[in-house]
């Protein structure tokens, strides 16, 4: 037990599994899955954090490896609460803030950096998916493919339930993996590096995840204020997006801003409509996270070659 939080194992299990199949300028290299545990012991510098995250276990998740700030992997968890879990497996190039939890058990560590060094190499070369999966490190193993994606706010009214439940629907179809483009080969470049812009810088993170930061951190920003932030900053980029590829995230903006107008602006029980509203703004945040750590893996990194500038 741990002898801190007193109430809690120490341990976590998160185990790598990687595709059998791996593409490595343009040569495919038949490979068994070389699946890998790696042990987590947490300690008592963010019990809070800690809290949160063991809320949402046991899950799994698609992983992916930092680009700009070295040698560190991270992943989604699925937690509104929180956004990533991430584990240095060397050094860090630049300033990362983080609220420290554990450390990898010393025994793991040359485990972890072949698993940085493999996905640093699959991300940007083979384009394939790497599935973790996280637990508690005192129950048996989970089995990967019975871990369902979690609703975690399922909304109040039933329109609004309806919406929330098909937009779940679709990020737990692919949380822990990476679909195939499903745009036109055409748009793919422009989708992808228009969608690694925004939905990042502009959307995910700092749009939709600070109006839930907002709603639980400031009690004196009123539901109207909520929704102000919601229809000031969604609505263009969500249309743009759906220009170059992502018609089911401009039409479920286009649902939750018509839900916005006849569901929670009417009702007049002000803590059924907040609710509401934080629902929606949850569950397609979420998904916009999930498109991004996708994009990761589709993003063409090798673009000169695999989109040739034309010579006229």
């Amino acid at each position: 037990m741990n002898p801190v939080l007193g109430i809690k194992p120490a341990l976590f299990g998160v185990k790598l599994q990687f595709p059998s199949q791996r593409r490595y300028d343009g040569t495919l290299v038949s490979k068994p899955a070389a699946d890998v545990t790696i042990t987590l012991e947490m300690n008592a510098m963010n019990p809070e954090v800690i809290d949160l995250l063991w809320d949402t276990l046991p899950y799994r998740s698609l992983q992916t490896h930092a680009l700009v700030t070295g040698d560190h992997l991270y992943h989604l968890v699925p937690s509104e609460a929180l956004i990533h879990l991430a584990i240095k497996y060397g050094t860090v190039t630049e300033h990362h803030p983080a609220a420290p939890c554990g450390n990898v058990v010393p025994a793991d560590l040359e485990k972890l950096r072949l698993v940085g060094d493999e996905i640093w190499k699959g991300q940007l070369g083979a384009k394939k998916a790497f599935e973790v999966v996280v637990w508690d490190a005192s129950e048996p193993e989970p089995d990967a493919q019975s871990l369902c994606l979690r609703l975690q706010r399922p909304g109040v009214t039933e329109e609004v339930k309806s919406l929330v439940n098909e937009i779940h629907h679709m990020v737990g179809l692919t949380f822990s993996s990476c679909p195939g483009p499903s745009r036109l080969q055409g748009l793919l470049f422009r989708s992808d590096g228009l969608l690694q812009q925004r939905s990042e810088s502009h959307m995910g993170y700092y749009v939709f995840d600070n109006i839930l930061k907002v709603a639980a951190t400031r009690p004196d920003f009123t539901l109207q204020q909520l929704i102000a932030l919601y229809r000031d900053f969604v609505p263009t980029t969500a249309e743009f997006l759906g220009y170059v590829g992502h018609a089911f995230l401009r039409d479920s903006n286009r649902k939750i801003a018509n839900l916005i107008s006849l569901n929670v602006e009417t009702n007049p029980n002000q803590a059924e409509a907040r609710e509401d509203f934080l629902a929606m703004v949850s569950v397609l945040a979420q998904y916009i996270n999930l498109l991004n750590a996708q994009n990761l893996c589709l993003f063409p990194w090798r673009h000169t070659v695999e989109y040739p500038i034309l010579k006229e």
